[in-house]
Protein backbone atom coordinates (compact mmCIF):
# COMPACT_ATOMS: atom_id res chain seq x y z
CA UNK A 1 0.00 0.00 0.00
CA UNK A 2 1.26 3.47 -0.77
CA UNK A 3 0.03 7.04 -0.84
CA UNK A 4 -0.59 8.49 -4.27
CA UNK A 5 1.49 11.60 -5.05
CA UNK A 6 -0.40 14.89 -5.06
CA UNK A 7 -3.21 13.48 -2.87
CA UNK A 8 -4.74 16.01 -0.46
CA UNK A 9 -2.99 15.49 2.85
CA UNK A 10 -6.17 15.55 4.90
CA UNK A 11 -7.61 12.40 3.31
CA UNK A 12 -4.57 10.10 3.38
CA UNK A 13 -6.29 7.42 1.35
CA UNK A 14 -3.86 4.65 0.48
CA UNK A 15 -3.57 3.49 -3.09
CA UNK A 16 -4.06 -0.23 -3.74
CA UNK A 17 -0.99 -2.41 -4.02
CA UNK A 18 0.34 -2.97 -7.51
CA UNK A 19 -1.30 -6.42 -7.67
CA UNK A 20 -4.72 -5.15 -6.61
CA UNK A 21 -4.35 -2.08 -8.82
CA UNK A 22 -3.74 -4.32 -11.84
CA UNK A 23 -6.83 -6.39 -11.02
CA UNK A 24 -9.02 -3.30 -10.67
CA UNK A 25 -7.70 -1.68 -13.85
CA UNK A 26 -8.15 -4.86 -15.88
CA UNK A 27 -11.69 -5.34 -14.58
CA UNK A 28 -12.47 -1.75 -15.48
CA UNK A 29 -10.90 -1.86 -18.95
CA UNK A 30 -13.01 -4.89 -19.88
CA UNK A 31 -16.09 -2.64 -19.66
CA UNK A 32 -14.54 0.81 -20.05
CA UNK A 33 -16.46 1.59 -23.24
CA UNK A 34 -19.75 1.29 -21.32
CA UNK A 35 -18.88 4.25 -19.10
CA UNK A 36 -17.35 6.76 -21.50
CA UNK A 37 -13.66 5.91 -21.24
CA UNK A 38 -11.84 7.64 -24.08
CA UNK A 39 -8.17 7.24 -23.12
CA UNK A 40 -6.06 4.68 -24.99
CA UNK A 41 -6.50 1.53 -22.86
CA UNK A 42 -3.07 -0.01 -23.42
CA UNK A 43 -1.23 3.24 -22.77
CA UNK A 44 -3.35 3.97 -19.72
CA UNK A 45 -2.73 0.55 -18.18
CA UNK A 46 1.00 0.74 -18.83
CA UNK A 47 1.40 4.18 -17.28
CA UNK A 48 -0.97 3.48 -14.37
CA UNK A 49 1.09 0.48 -13.25
CA UNK A 50 4.39 2.34 -13.48
CA UNK A 51 4.65 2.73 -9.71
CA UNK A 52 8.41 3.22 -9.79
CA UNK A 53 8.09 6.42 -11.85
CA UNK A 54 5.13 8.30 -10.35
CA UNK A 55 5.62 11.39 -12.50
CA UNK A 56 4.73 9.39 -15.63
CA UNK A 57 1.48 8.00 -14.25
CA UNK A 58 -2.04 9.29 -15.00
CA UNK A 59 -3.42 12.18 -12.97
CA UNK A 60 -4.65 10.97 -9.55
CA UNK A 61 -8.27 11.96 -10.28
CA UNK A 62 -8.67 9.65 -13.26
CA UNK A 63 -6.61 6.90 -11.63
CA UNK A 64 -8.89 6.79 -8.61
CA UNK A 65 -12.00 7.07 -10.80
CA UNK A 66 -10.81 3.91 -12.56
CA UNK A 67 -10.16 2.21 -9.21
CA UNK A 68 -13.69 3.19 -8.16
CA UNK A 69 -15.21 1.55 -11.21
CA UNK A 70 -12.93 -1.45 -10.85
CA UNK A 71 -14.18 -1.96 -7.29
CA UNK A 72 -17.77 -1.60 -8.44
CA UNK A 73 -17.39 -4.05 -11.31
CA UNK A 74 -15.43 -6.61 -9.29
CA UNK A 75 -18.43 -7.50 -7.10
CA UNK A 76 -15.88 -8.66 -4.56
CA UNK A 77 -17.21 -8.09 -1.01
CA UNK A 78 -13.68 -7.72 0.40
CA UNK A 79 -12.90 -4.96 -2.08
CA UNK A 80 -16.36 -3.41 -2.12
CA UNK A 81 -16.00 -2.15 1.46
CA UNK A 82 -13.49 0.37 0.16
CA UNK A 83 -15.85 1.81 -2.44
CA UNK A 84 -17.24 4.66 -0.27
CA UNK A 85 -13.78 5.88 0.77
CA UNK A 86 -12.44 5.61 -2.78
CA UNK A 87 -15.46 7.54 -4.04
CA UNK A 88 -14.91 10.32 -1.51
CA UNK A 89 -11.24 10.53 -2.42
CA UNK A 90 -12.00 10.53 -6.15
CA UNK A 91 -14.41 13.42 -5.70
CA UNK A 92 -11.82 15.42 -3.78
CA UNK A 93 -9.09 14.71 -6.31
CA UNK A 94 -11.34 15.63 -9.23
CA UNK A 95 -12.44 18.89 -7.62
CA UNK A 96 -8.80 19.97 -7.31
CA UNK A 97 -7.38 18.30 -10.41
CA UNK A 98 -7.16 21.38 -12.64
CA UNK A 99 -5.09 23.18 -10.00
CA UNK A 100 -2.32 20.63 -10.28
CA UNK A 101 0.65 20.55 -12.62
CA UNK A 102 0.04 17.23 -14.37
CA UNK A 103 0.79 17.63 -18.11
CA UNK A 104 -2.51 15.92 -19.03
CA UNK A 105 -4.62 17.49 -16.31
CA UNK A 106 -7.34 18.79 -18.66
CA UNK A 107 -7.97 15.52 -20.46
CA UNK A 108 -7.62 13.43 -17.31
CA UNK A 109 -9.93 15.71 -15.31
CA UNK A 110 -12.49 15.50 -18.10
CA UNK A 111 -12.21 11.72 -18.05
CA UNK A 112 -12.68 11.66 -14.28
CA UNK A 113 -15.85 13.77 -14.52
CA UNK A 114 -17.29 11.46 -17.19
CA UNK A 115 -16.54 8.35 -15.14
CA UNK A 116 -18.08 9.92 -12.04
CA UNK A 117 -21.18 10.98 -13.99
CA UNK A 118 -21.74 7.43 -15.20
CA UNK A 119 -21.06 6.09 -11.70
CA UNK A 120 -23.70 8.34 -10.14
CA UNK A 121 -26.24 7.81 -12.91
CA UNK A 122 -25.90 4.03 -12.66
CA UNK A 123 -26.34 4.33 -8.88
CA UNK A 124 -29.57 6.29 -9.30
CA UNK A 125 -27.96 9.44 -7.89
CA UNK A 126 -29.12 11.68 -10.71
CA UNK A 127 -28.39 15.12 -9.25
CA UNK A 128 -24.74 14.23 -8.70
CA UNK A 129 -24.58 12.61 -12.11
CA UNK A 130 -25.93 15.77 -13.74
CA UNK A 131 -23.36 17.87 -11.89
CA UNK A 132 -20.44 15.87 -13.25
CA UNK A 133 -21.98 15.71 -16.73
CA UNK A 134 -22.28 19.50 -16.69
CA UNK A 135 -18.67 19.82 -15.52
CA UNK A 136 -17.56 17.52 -18.34
CA UNK A 137 -19.46 19.54 -20.96
CA UNK A 138 -18.03 22.81 -19.66
CA UNK A 139 -14.47 21.50 -19.74
CA UNK A 140 -14.92 19.91 -23.17
CA UNK A 141 -16.20 23.15 -24.70
CA UNK A 142 -13.60 25.38 -23.04
CA UNK A 143 -10.87 23.05 -24.31
CA UNK A 144 -12.01 23.27 -27.93
CA UNK A 145 -12.57 19.53 -28.24
CA UNK A 146 -15.62 20.22 -30.42
CA UNK A 147 -13.41 21.96 -33.01
CA UNK A 148 -10.67 19.38 -33.62
CA UNK A 149 -9.49 19.46 -37.26
CA UNK A 150 -11.97 22.25 -37.95
CA UNK A 151 -11.90 23.75 -41.44
CA UNK A 152 -13.38 26.98 -40.15
CA UNK A 153 -11.32 27.37 -36.98
CA UNK A 154 -8.08 25.47 -37.57
CA UNK A 155 -6.39 26.84 -34.45
CA UNK A 156 -9.31 26.58 -32.03
CA UNK A 157 -8.37 23.23 -30.51
CA UNK A 158 -4.82 24.42 -29.87
CA UNK A 159 -5.94 27.36 -27.74
CA UNK A 160 -6.30 25.32 -24.54
CA UNK A 161 -4.40 22.13 -25.32
CA UNK A 162 -0.91 21.57 -26.70
CA UNK A 163 -0.61 19.81 -30.03
CA UNK A 164 -1.16 16.05 -29.68
CA UNK A 165 2.04 14.04 -29.53
CA UNK A 166 0.85 11.51 -32.09
CA UNK A 167 -2.22 10.06 -33.78
CA UNK A 168 -3.17 8.02 -30.72
CA UNK A 169 -3.29 11.11 -28.51
CA UNK A 170 -5.38 12.89 -31.14
CA UNK A 171 -7.69 9.87 -31.15
CA UNK A 172 -8.16 10.32 -27.41
CA UNK A 173 -9.26 13.91 -27.94
CA UNK A 174 -11.66 13.05 -30.75
CA UNK A 175 -13.14 10.26 -28.65
CA UNK A 176 -13.35 12.65 -25.69
CA UNK A 177 -15.51 14.98 -27.75
CA UNK A 178 -18.00 12.26 -28.63
CA UNK A 179 -17.86 10.56 -25.22
CA UNK A 180 -18.92 13.86 -23.63
CA UNK A 181 -21.71 14.34 -26.15
CA UNK A 182 -22.98 10.77 -25.72
CA UNK A 183 -23.01 11.17 -21.93
CA UNK A 184 -24.86 14.48 -22.09
CA UNK A 185 -27.46 13.42 -24.65
CA UNK A 186 -28.25 9.92 -23.42
CA UNK A 187 -28.88 10.95 -19.85
CA UNK A 188 -30.92 13.95 -20.93
CA UNK A 189 -33.20 11.42 -22.66
CA UNK A 190 -33.21 9.11 -19.63
CA UNK A 191 -34.18 11.98 -17.33
CA UNK A 192 -36.48 13.58 -19.93
CA UNK A 193 -34.70 16.88 -19.43
CA UNK A 194 -32.66 19.36 -21.44
CA UNK A 195 -29.10 18.47 -22.32
CA UNK A 196 -26.29 20.82 -21.36
CA UNK A 197 -25.48 21.29 -25.06
CA UNK A 198 -28.22 22.20 -27.51
CA UNK A 199 -27.00 20.61 -30.73
CA UNK A 200 -30.08 21.86 -32.56
CA UNK A 201 -29.25 25.48 -31.86
CA UNK A 202 -28.16 27.65 -34.77
CA UNK A 203 -25.15 28.90 -32.80
CA UNK A 204 -23.88 25.42 -31.91
CA UNK A 205 -20.83 24.33 -33.83
CA UNK A 206 -19.20 20.92 -33.83
CA UNK A 207 -16.53 20.32 -36.44
CA UNK A 208 -14.68 17.42 -34.82
CA UNK A 209 -14.76 14.38 -37.14
CA UNK A 210 -16.56 11.19 -36.23
CA UNK A 211 -14.36 8.88 -34.14
CA UNK A 212 -12.46 6.01 -35.72
CA UNK A 213 -11.57 2.62 -34.32
CA UNK A 214 -8.47 2.64 -32.13
CA UNK A 215 -6.64 0.47 -34.63
CA UNK A 216 -7.23 3.04 -37.39
CA UNK A 217 -5.17 5.58 -35.45
CA UNK A 218 -2.57 3.00 -34.46
CA UNK A 219 -2.06 2.15 -38.13
CA UNK A 220 -2.00 5.75 -39.32
CA UNK A 221 -5.20 5.56 -41.37
CA UNK A 222 -6.09 9.20 -40.83
CA UNK A 223 -4.68 11.76 -43.26
CA UNK A 224 -2.36 14.25 -41.57
CA UNK A 225 -4.04 17.35 -43.00
CA UNK A 226 -7.63 16.11 -43.24
CA UNK A 227 -10.25 18.48 -41.81
CA UNK A 228 -13.99 18.59 -41.27
CA UNK A 229 -16.83 20.97 -40.47
CA UNK A 230 -20.48 20.97 -39.41
CA UNK A 231 -20.25 17.30 -38.46
CA UNK A 232 -23.49 17.20 -36.49
CA UNK A 233 -25.46 19.58 -38.68
CA UNK A 234 -24.65 17.62 -41.82
CA UNK A 235 -25.70 14.36 -40.19
CA UNK A 236 -28.98 15.76 -38.89
CA UNK A 237 -29.73 17.14 -42.33
CA UNK A 238 -29.22 13.69 -43.82
CA UNK A 239 -25.93 14.60 -45.47
CA UNK A 240 -23.55 12.22 -43.77
CA UNK A 241 -19.99 13.46 -43.59
CA UNK A 242 -18.79 9.95 -42.93
CA UNK A 243 -15.49 9.85 -41.10
CA UNK A 244 -11.86 10.30 -41.99
CA UNK A 245 -11.66 6.53 -42.52
CA UNK A 246 -14.39 3.87 -42.27
CA UNK A 247 -17.36 4.03 -39.89
CA UNK A 248 -16.46 2.93 -36.37
CA UNK A 249 -18.58 1.29 -33.71
CA UNK A 250 -18.30 4.40 -31.54
CA UNK A 251 -19.26 6.68 -34.44
CA UNK A 252 -22.40 4.60 -34.96
CA UNK A 253 -23.22 4.81 -31.26
CA UNK A 254 -22.69 8.57 -31.33
CA UNK A 255 -25.06 8.93 -34.28
CA UNK A 256 -27.70 6.75 -32.61
CA UNK A 257 -27.39 8.95 -29.53
CA UNK A 258 -28.01 12.08 -31.59
CA UNK A 259 -31.06 10.47 -33.19
CA UNK A 260 -32.71 9.38 -29.94
CA UNK A 261 -31.96 12.72 -28.30
CA UNK A 262 -33.50 14.72 -31.11
CA UNK A 263 -36.51 12.40 -31.17
CA UNK A 264 -36.95 13.08 -27.47
CA UNK A 265 -36.72 16.84 -28.04
CA UNK A 266 -39.35 16.69 -30.78
CA UNK A 267 -41.64 14.57 -28.63
CA UNK A 268 -41.37 17.06 -25.79
CA UNK A 269 -42.33 19.88 -28.16
CA UNK A 270 -45.55 18.12 -29.20
CA UNK A 271 -47.84 19.62 -26.58
CA UNK A 272 -51.61 19.95 -26.82
CA UNK A 273 -51.31 23.73 -26.70
CA UNK A 274 -48.83 24.01 -29.57
CA UNK A 275 -49.69 27.22 -31.49
CA UNK A 276 -50.95 26.72 -35.07
CA UNK A 277 -47.96 28.65 -36.39
CA UNK A 278 -45.64 25.95 -35.00
CA UNK A 279 -47.55 22.89 -36.16
CA UNK A 280 -46.38 22.97 -39.79
CA UNK A 281 -42.72 23.35 -38.80
CA UNK A 282 -43.08 20.53 -36.28
CA UNK A 283 -44.63 18.21 -38.86
CA UNK A 284 -41.79 18.94 -41.29
CA UNK A 285 -39.18 18.20 -38.62
CA UNK A 286 -41.05 15.06 -37.55
CA UNK A 287 -41.21 13.59 -41.05
CA UNK A 288 -37.57 14.42 -41.80
CA UNK A 289 -36.29 12.95 -38.55
CA UNK A 290 -38.41 9.83 -38.91
CA UNK A 291 -36.90 9.27 -42.36
CA UNK A 292 -33.39 9.84 -40.99
CA UNK A 293 -33.95 7.27 -38.24
CA UNK A 294 -35.26 4.71 -40.74
CA UNK A 295 -32.35 5.28 -43.12
CA UNK A 296 -29.76 5.02 -40.37
CA UNK A 297 -31.33 1.86 -38.98
CA UNK A 298 -31.25 0.25 -42.43
CA UNK A 299 -27.55 1.08 -42.77
CA UNK A 300 -26.45 -0.50 -39.48
CA UNK A 301 -24.17 -3.53 -39.70
CA UNK A 302 -25.09 -6.82 -38.09
CA UNK A 303 -22.96 -8.30 -35.28
CA UNK A 304 -21.81 -10.99 -37.70
CA UNK A 305 -20.23 -8.36 -39.96
CA UNK A 306 -17.82 -7.03 -37.31
CA UNK A 307 -14.14 -7.77 -37.86
CA UNK A 308 -12.86 -8.50 -35.33
CA UNK A 309 -16.03 -9.08 -33.27
CA UNK A 310 -14.59 -7.99 -29.92
CA UNK A 311 -16.87 -7.87 -26.84
CA UNK A 312 -16.45 -4.09 -26.72
CA UNK A 313 -17.59 -3.62 -30.31
CA UNK A 314 -20.43 -6.11 -29.94
CA UNK A 315 -21.78 -4.41 -26.82
CA UNK A 316 -21.52 -1.03 -28.53
CA UNK A 317 -23.37 -2.29 -31.60
CA UNK A 318 -26.04 -3.92 -29.44
CA UNK A 319 -26.65 -0.59 -27.68
CA UNK A 320 -26.63 1.26 -31.01
CA UNK A 321 -29.35 -0.97 -32.47
CA UNK A 322 -31.44 -0.61 -29.31
CA UNK A 323 -31.05 3.19 -29.28
CA UNK A 324 -32.18 3.54 -32.88
CA UNK A 325 -35.36 1.62 -32.10
CA UNK A 326 -35.72 3.72 -28.95
CA UNK A 327 -35.60 6.80 -31.18
CA UNK A 328 -38.62 5.46 -33.06
CA UNK A 329 -40.39 4.84 -29.76
CA UNK A 330 -39.66 8.40 -28.66
CA UNK A 331 -40.87 9.93 -31.91
CA UNK A 332 -43.96 7.83 -32.52
CA UNK A 333 -44.76 7.44 -28.84
CA UNK A 334 -46.21 10.95 -28.67
CA UNK A 335 -49.57 10.23 -26.96
CA UNK A 336 -51.76 11.76 -29.66
CA UNK A 337 -49.99 9.73 -32.36
CA UNK A 338 -49.86 6.49 -30.42
CA UNK A 339 -53.60 6.61 -29.76
CA UNK A 340 -54.92 8.05 -33.01
CA UNK A 341 -52.41 7.06 -35.69
CA UNK A 342 -52.35 3.39 -36.70
CA UNK A 343 -49.02 3.79 -38.50
CA UNK A 344 -47.33 5.22 -35.39
CA UNK A 345 -48.77 2.47 -33.25
CA UNK A 346 -47.41 -0.17 -35.64
CA UNK A 347 -43.97 1.46 -35.69
CA UNK A 348 -43.88 1.63 -31.90
CA UNK A 349 -44.83 -2.02 -31.56
CA UNK A 350 -42.26 -3.11 -34.16
CA UNK A 351 -39.52 -1.08 -32.45
CA UNK A 352 -40.36 -2.42 -28.98
CA UNK A 353 -40.58 -5.99 -30.25
CA UNK A 354 -37.20 -5.67 -31.95
CA UNK A 355 -35.53 -4.33 -28.80
CA UNK A 356 -36.70 -7.41 -26.91
CA UNK A 357 -35.68 -9.70 -29.76
CA UNK A 358 -32.19 -8.18 -29.73
CA UNK A 359 -31.83 -9.23 -26.09
CA UNK A 360 -33.14 -12.69 -26.97
CA UNK A 361 -30.53 -13.20 -29.69
CA UNK A 362 -27.29 -11.93 -28.20
CA UNK A 363 -24.26 -12.76 -30.39
CA UNK A 364 -22.01 -15.57 -29.24
CA UNK A 365 -19.06 -13.22 -28.80
CA UNK A 366 -20.77 -11.71 -25.76
CA UNK A 367 -20.93 -14.92 -23.75
CA UNK A 368 -19.15 -14.26 -20.47
CA UNK A 369 -18.74 -10.57 -21.33
CA UNK A 370 -22.02 -9.15 -20.08
CA UNK A 371 -21.35 -8.42 -16.43
CA UNK A 372 -22.14 -4.79 -17.19
CA UNK A 373 -23.99 -2.81 -19.84
CA UNK A 374 -24.30 0.94 -20.19
CA UNK A 375 -27.02 1.71 -17.64
CA UNK A 376 -28.95 3.73 -20.23
CA UNK A 377 -30.18 0.39 -21.57
CA UNK A 378 -32.63 0.22 -18.67
CA UNK A 379 -34.45 3.28 -19.99
CA UNK A 380 -34.68 1.62 -23.41
CA UNK A 381 -36.04 -1.60 -21.92
CA UNK A 382 -38.58 0.30 -19.82
CA UNK A 383 -39.92 2.08 -22.90
CA UNK A 384 -40.05 -1.15 -24.91
CA UNK A 385 -41.89 -3.13 -22.24
CA UNK A 386 -44.33 -0.29 -21.64
CA UNK A 387 -45.21 -0.34 -25.35
CA UNK A 388 -45.56 -4.13 -25.42
CA UNK A 389 -47.78 -4.10 -22.34
CA UNK A 390 -50.01 -1.49 -23.97
CA UNK A 391 -50.27 -3.70 -27.04
CA UNK A 392 -51.05 -6.71 -24.84
CA UNK A 393 -53.87 -4.77 -23.15
CA UNK A 394 -55.24 -3.62 -26.51
CA UNK A 395 -55.33 -7.20 -27.80
CA UNK A 396 -57.10 -8.43 -24.70
CA UNK A 397 -59.61 -5.56 -24.77
CA UNK A 398 -60.42 -6.47 -28.38
CA UNK A 399 -60.93 -10.11 -27.44
CA UNK A 400 -57.98 -11.26 -29.54
CA UNK A 401 -55.42 -13.91 -28.63
CA UNK A 402 -52.62 -12.74 -26.35
CA UNK A 403 -50.61 -15.96 -26.51
CA UNK A 404 -47.82 -14.58 -28.71
CA UNK A 405 -47.68 -11.32 -26.76
CA UNK A 406 -47.50 -13.20 -23.46
CA UNK A 407 -44.66 -15.36 -24.74
CA UNK A 408 -42.68 -12.36 -25.97
CA UNK A 409 -43.07 -10.50 -22.68
CA UNK A 410 -42.16 -13.56 -20.64
CA UNK A 411 -39.10 -14.48 -22.69
CA UNK A 412 -38.01 -10.85 -22.90
CA UNK A 413 -38.13 -10.41 -19.15
CA UNK A 414 -36.13 -13.59 -18.64
CA UNK A 415 -33.48 -12.15 -20.99
CA UNK A 416 -33.05 -8.88 -19.10
CA UNK A 417 -33.52 -10.12 -15.53
CA UNK A 418 -29.88 -11.21 -15.02
CA UNK A 419 -28.75 -7.60 -15.53
CA UNK A 420 -30.34 -6.49 -12.26
CA UNK A 421 -27.01 -7.23 -10.58
CA UNK A 422 -25.11 -4.80 -12.82
CA UNK A 423 -26.00 -1.62 -10.96
CA UNK A 424 -28.63 -0.06 -8.70
CA UNK A 425 -30.41 1.73 -11.53
CA UNK A 426 -30.88 -1.39 -13.65
CA UNK A 427 -32.02 -3.29 -10.56
CA UNK A 428 -34.67 -0.64 -9.92
CA UNK A 429 -35.84 -0.48 -13.54
CA UNK A 430 -35.99 -4.25 -14.00
CA UNK A 431 -37.94 -4.53 -10.74
CA UNK A 432 -40.37 -1.88 -12.03
CA UNK A 433 -40.85 -3.86 -15.25
CA UNK A 434 -41.46 -6.98 -13.17
CA UNK A 435 -44.14 -5.19 -11.12
CA UNK A 436 -45.81 -3.93 -14.29
CA UNK A 437 -45.89 -7.44 -15.70
CA UNK A 438 -47.35 -8.73 -12.44
CA UNK A 439 -50.20 -6.25 -12.80
CA UNK A 440 -50.79 -7.41 -16.37
CA UNK A 441 -50.86 -11.06 -15.38
CA UNK A 442 -53.12 -10.27 -12.46
CA UNK A 443 -55.76 -9.12 -14.94
CA UNK A 444 -55.38 -12.24 -17.05
CA UNK A 445 -56.65 -15.76 -16.54
CA UNK A 446 -55.26 -18.10 -13.89
CA UNK A 447 -53.04 -19.99 -16.32
CA UNK A 448 -51.39 -16.80 -17.57
CA UNK A 449 -51.02 -15.52 -14.01
CA UNK A 450 -49.18 -18.66 -12.96
CA UNK A 451 -46.86 -18.44 -15.95
CA UNK A 452 -46.08 -14.79 -15.24
CA UNK A 453 -45.39 -15.31 -11.56
CA UNK A 454 -43.08 -18.18 -12.42
CA UNK A 455 -41.18 -16.02 -14.88
CA UNK A 456 -40.93 -12.98 -12.62
CA UNK A 457 -40.28 -14.70 -9.31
Amino acid sequence: MRSLPHSPAETEVLEPSSDIAAILIDKFLAYASEVGFFLHPTRFRSSALRFETPNTRPAPAVLFAVYLWGLHLSRNPRLAVREPSILAHTLELTANSLRGDHPNKIMHTLQAHILLAYYFFSSGRFLEGKYHAMAAVSLYLSSGLHLIRSKRYPDAAAAALPAPRDAIEENERIHACWATLVLDKLWAVALDSDAHQNVDGSLYELDTPWPLEIEDYERGRIAHKASSENTLHEFLEGRSTGSLAGPSSFALLSKATILVHRANRLARQATSDMPPSSIAAFQTSFVAHDALIDAFRASLPSPQSLHPPTPTKLRMLLLTHCLVHAATLQLHGIPALRVNNASSRRKCFAAAKTIVEIMLALPQGLEGNLDYLNAIIGTVWTSAFQTLIEEFNALRAAGESTTAATSLLQRGFEAIRPFNAACALLDYQISAIERALAVVCGRGNAEQSTAWMGAAG
